[in-house]
């Protein structure tokens, strides 16, 4: 693919994804996207811009607390936070992480912002924390022989044979037309 075709869809994908999201101001700090309440935290260098933030905003941020957008090459980076009374809480996605992630993960002297979900969605699979027992995971089904019942087998019969070690097992052979046992 060349550079054009890229861009072309990039820009195609733009264009799709205008109409997802709306971003609506209701006063300094708090704002609707899509109908979702959030809440400014914190702005460092003018780093908000909520029409860039609909833009590229996606619905799985929604499960997070807290969302921090980073400017980075004159592009926005999203990257979520849970607080810890979230069931979804772990350490290295935790509000705490958030200093350590600008630190770190992003440029340094870069403009971000700090936003707060005020009604995070969470997954259903994770609403409701609990463990399945450790039984098995796979659980297996005998399949039906498809032969009649023994009392209509009348064209096989069985033989005992000797496996060796005091084991036995039995064969079943196809009966000869002629003979009868």
């Amino acid at each position: 693919m060349n550079r054009a075709r890229i861009q072309d869809y990039i820009d195609q994908r733009e264009e799709q994804r205008a109409d997802l999201y709306h971003y609506e101001r209701k006063d300094s700090t708090n704002f609707l996207l899509n109908g979702h309440q959030y809440e400014l935290v914190k702005e460092y260098r003018d780093g908000f811009n909520g029409e860039e933030l609909a833009k590229r905003f996606s619905s799985i941020l929604s499960k997070y607390d807290y969302i921090v957008g980073d400017w980075g090459y004159d592009q926005l980076r999203l990257k979520g936070f849970y607080a810890t009374d979230n069931p979804l809480y772990n350490v290295e996605q935790g509000v705490e992480s958030i200093e350590d992630y600008l630190f770190e993960d992003c440029n340094f002297g870069c403009a971000y912002f700090i936003i707060h979900n005020e009604s995070e969605r969470i997954p259903r699979q994770h609403r409701h924390r609990k463990r399945r027992s450790k039984g098995p995971v796979i659980k297996e089904r005998r399949r039906k022989v498809k032969q009649p019942d023994p009392k209509h087998r009348h064209h096989q019969h069985a033989k005992r044979v000797k496996a060796g070690n005091h084991q036995q097992k039995f064969v079943i052979h196809q009966r000869n037309q002629g003979a009868k046992k």
